[in-house]
Parts: structure tokens; C-alpha cells; sequence
């Protein structure tokens, strides 16, 4: 059974965010908790403490197992672009460009290895693919290039400038 957190609007770029949420994706909870403690970005602590909360959401639902035994894994992190706040920083000759303070939600989906793992839909999708009859691509037929036409066009072309020398 699986356990999410969310954490919303926090102040960093979600760009700077996804550089350690594509670390920690798809890895056990504790070498990413390992991983996160001793990054250092400024976007690991929030991600830690989040982990952390995912993990404590999962012990709550599943109050009969322990989370060695589980053998739980970071299922999904989505991080999505929050709210921009927007600001104006002085620039010469009285102008101002514009600060765009960038905010991001992020997702954190925890689950058992076992249960994600799913083997019985990977034996299905072998059987369908068995099944489906292969299509032969029809023969694909070369055309002449058109040379003539080419000829044609520097015959004009000739002919044009020779009018013009005339002149």
C-alpha cells in the first residue's frame, strides 16, 4: 500500500528541485534518505524532511508492518512549478527588469518493493504481444530524379543572359 506527502509553494526553481528528485526516484527509502542527508543542495533538506513524512504517512496505514522488513522504495517524485512572484530590480536609465521568484510543489509516493513490482501484467503484455499479427511494410518504389527539368532551367537561365548582354 502506498504513502504520499506533498509539499507546496516551496522557494526554489522546480528545476533546481528535479536535479535531486532524479536522484532519489525509484531508489530505497533508506540510501535515499542517506542520499538527500549529505547532498549539498539547498533543495535537500525540504526533500529529506518529505521523505521523511512519506515514510511516517506509510507507517500510519500500515501499522502491522515495519519498514525494514517492507523494503520500501521511492516510488514516484513529481515536482510541478508553483506561483511566481513577481518583482522589478532597478536598471540604468530608468528601466526595470523583471525578477521572476520562482515556487514548486512537490509529490513523493513511497511503496513496498513487493507491491509495485507486479508480475502477473508483465506475463499478460508478453501474451498480447504474441499474439498480434506482424504487418510487412509495403516495398517502397524508387522514382528517376528529374534531370531534364535541371537542364532546362540553366538553358533559360543562359538564354536570359545573353539577352541582357545585348543590351
Amino acid at each position: 500500500m502506498e504513502a504520499v506527502a506533498k509539499l507546496n509553494n516551496y522557494p526554489t526553481s522546480p528545476r533546481k528541485m528535479r536535479l535531486l528528485a532524479d536522484l532519489i526516484r525509484g531508489m530505497e527509502v533508506e540510501k535515499a534518505l542517506g542520499v538527500l542527508q549529505f547532498n549539498p543542495k539547498h533543495p535537500a533538506t525540504p526533500l529529506y524532511k518529505l521523505l521523511k513524512s512519506a515514510i511516517n504517512n506509510w507507517e500510519q496505514k500500515n501499522a502491522s508492518e515495519r519498514v525494514e522488513d517492507a523494503g520500501l522504495i521511492v516510488k514516484t517524485v513529481m515536482v510541478d512549478g508553483g506561483r511566481v512572484i513577481k518583482r522589478l530590480r532597478p536598471a540604468p536609465q530608468g528601466r526595470g527588469y523583471r525578477v521572476r521568484k520562482r515556487s514548486n510543489h512537490v509529490t513523493i509516493v513511497v511503496d513496498s518493493a513487493a507491491a509495485s513490482a507486479k508480475p502477473g501484467k508483465v506475463e499478460e503484455v508478453k501474451e498480447v504481444v504474441a499474439e498480434a499479427p506482424v504487418a510487412e511494410a509495403p516495398a517502397k518504389e524508387k522514382k528517376a530524379p528529374a534531370k531534364k527539368a535541371a537542364a532546362k532551367k540553366t538553358a533559360t537561365k543562359a538564354a536570359a543572359k545573353k539577352s541582357t548582354d545585348k543590351k
